[in-house]
């Protein structure tokens, strides 16, 4: 088994176009477990809370990254930038506490998906490994 760190270096060697088609196909497996604790809103904000607690892992919004959202989401620019503005810290206590209590097979394509938004600036900072470290726990 690969270790996190080996993970994590396959991920950003991944082109642009794999990292999309992965969260992608992620987002689709882990919708339906958003749907179900996200009742009122259709899974929506819980999907929003797993993307936004990536892409903000580091602090920094890249052009890739932004890129990325309105790709995978098929949002345009103005949503994407609602999309961001909704972002709060409290997102990453929520996120952790979803996954833990998510089914191995969903927590596989979650985390895939937080992975694919977490690689595409083609770097993983210390933050971004602490938080999926924080996932994995």
């Amino acid at each position: 088994m690969a270790s996190l760190n080996e993970l994590l270096q396959e991920m950003v060697n991944k082109d642009y176009n794999e990292l999309v088609a992965l969260a992608q196909r992620a987002m689709v497996e882990v919708m339906p477990s958003c749907k179900a604790v996200d009742k009122d809103h259709n899974g929506i904000l819980m999907l929003t809370t797993l993307i936004l607690t990536a892409v903000a892992a580091d602090g920094v919004l890249t052009g890739l990254e932004r890129k990325m959202l309105g790709e995978v989401t098929g949002l345009d620019d103005k949503a994407v930038d609602t999309m961001i503005s909704m972002y709060d810290s409290r997102m990453v206590d929520l996120a952790d506490h979803f996954v833990d209590n998510m089914g191995s097979d969903v927590k596989s394509h979650a985390l895939m998906l937080i992975l694919a938004f977490v690689a595409v600036d083609e770097k993983i900072s210390k933050e971004e490994i602490r938080l999926v470290q924080k996932l994995l726990a």
